[in-house]
């Protein structure tokens, strides 16, 4: 956990643990460590603990912690100063720049959603194929959360899109995290419209668990059809609610 040794004491941000599976340490850190920033575990402003303190808590080398904040810094997911350590940044900030740049039209949110229609059954079955545990588990904890049916409509969009990012993640395709990234943001007017009701968050969750079942039991053809039938439904519920 991180803590000052100078000046005044700042909240301290817990890291949780990490198993690791192969050799490649630095690579597995940094992957665990962007999996928390996406999906707002880490939020943007918060700071890391010191590298000595990372290494101390994954049990490795201050090389292994050092060579995962560069990579993590090279995605401009967290800023690293001299003297004051590493602070989260907002993943999601280069995406809405890009998207800025998109005139806001129909043709444009229709372009943008077949995107993600064709994208993200894809990123299901792959899902399927490669999730770890704990994805599986992350996955599980989002479910959960979407079950409270005093959720407002920011909270279950911010659920919505964890459980998208999660499955993306799980692909271990970054190009693929990316691309999905970016159609969150052009298909922004559609995901509110179908979080306004109830009914609508109701259905997206329903959608949710289906896709969920289908990837932890690694069956690539129920994940994908899956999520073809959940993009359907979040589809039709926004026509009916637009």
């Amino acid at each position: 956990m991180a803590s000052t040794t100078n000046g005044p004491s700042h909240s301290e941000t817990v890291i949780p643990p990490i198993e690791f599976v192969n050799r490649n340490i630095s690579g597995q850190i940094a992957d665990h460590l962007e999996k928390l920033i996406m999906t707002g575990v880490l939020k943007p402003g918060e700071r890391l603990p010191a590298e000595r303190a990372l290494a101390e808590q994954f049990k490795v080398s201050r090389t292994s912690i050092r060579e995962a904040l560069s990579e993590l810094e090279s995605k401009q997911l967290v800023e690293r100063v001299q003297g004051r350590g590493s602070t989260v940044l907002d993943p999601m900030s280069n995406t809405r720049k890009l998207a800025a740049m998109l005139e806001s039209t129909d043709i444009e949110l229709k372009n943008a959603t077949e995107l993600r229609e064709s994208l993200e059954p894809r990123i299901a079955a792959f899902a399927a194929q490669r999730a770890l545990p704990t994805h599986i588990a992350a996955l599980r904890g989002i479910l959960d959360k979407e079950e409270d049916e005093n959720l407002s409509q920011a909270q279950s969009m911010r659920l919505d899109i964890q459980f998208h990012l999660l499955l993306a993640h799980a692909t271990g395709n970054k190009l693929l995290l990316t691309i999905l990234q970016f159609t969150f943001k052009c298909t922004e007017h559609v995901r509110e419209l179908s979080h306004q009701t109830p009914t609508g968050r109701r259905i997206s969750h329903m959608g949710h668990q289906a896709v969920f079942e289908a990837v932890s039991s690694g069956d690539a053809q129920a994940a994908e059809q899956a999520m073809k039938r959940h993009l359907a439904d979040v589809h039709d519920v926004s026509a009916l609610v637009g």
